[in-house]
């Protein structure tokens, strides 16, 4: 059982409790398409997606040294038009309810800026769920990991009582940057494949890691 030991589970955002890897490949295309670069396919993005985004947007062909504050700028206004029609997964509310009769705490730790952050688990209706939502102070999605210390703190517990869960080889890199064990989750902007080559387990779905370890 994974999280047999554990007393809390960190959940990544995006991509992990909500479904929106569409919303980031129309807004990437958006960038992309303004600047007559060719599009890209989400079998392409999911297999190439990483942290910090400003690699993969050089990598995409994406100037970031004269136009970063234009192309983050473009990004959040194409995603921010769309996020109304972001949802939970499935299979999260049932999830949470488990893991709240099993009496396992859980928190968001998320790259995503922290006041929106926020507004959007508030407006999901899903805040009363969490002990703690922690997102970063900027727009830039430059990563999580520098913000691990203050994560330990606001958790209340050791890094050996908690289990983060992600969908990125991020959040592999920000499990082991906390100092506890990850798990990884293959629906959001990483592919399965990736994801195992970080050594991490790796599960379909929340409701398939809960189910598996409590059997």
């Amino acid at each position: 059982m994974i999280y047999s030991n554990k007393k809390m589970i960190i959940f990544d955002w995006n991509g992990t409790l909500i479904d929106d890897v569409w919303l980031n490949l129309n807004a990437i295309n958006g960038v992309l398409e303004k600047r007559k670069i060719n599009p890209i396919t989400i079998e392409y993005y999911r297999e190439n997606f990483l942290f910090p985004v400003s690699v993969f947007y050089k990598e995409l062909g994406l100037d970031i040294e004269k136009e970063w504050e234009e192309i983050t700028r473009e990004f959040g206004d194409l995603y921010l038009a769309g996020i109304d029609k972001v949802k939970l997964f499935p299979d999260v509310v049932p999830s949470l309810e488990e893991l709240k009769k099993a009496g396992i705490e859980v928190g968001i730790f998320s790259a995503m800026e922290h006041h929106l952050l926020n507004k959007h688990v508030k407006a999901l209706r899903i805040s009363q769920y969490f002990r703690f939502i922690e997102g970063i102070e900027n727009f830039y999605a430059g990563g999580k990991t520098h913000l691990c210390k203050k994560i330990l703190e606001k958790s209340g517990y050791s890094e050996r009582e908690i289990l983060f869960v992600g969908d990125t080889c991020h959040d592999y890199e920000t499990a082991k940057a906390l100092g506890c064990n990850a798990a990884l989750v293959s629906r959001g902007h990483n592919t399965a494949e990736i994801l195992r080559n970080t050594g991490a387990p790796v599960f379909g779905s929340i409701s398939e890691l809960i189910n598996l370890s409590r059997g």
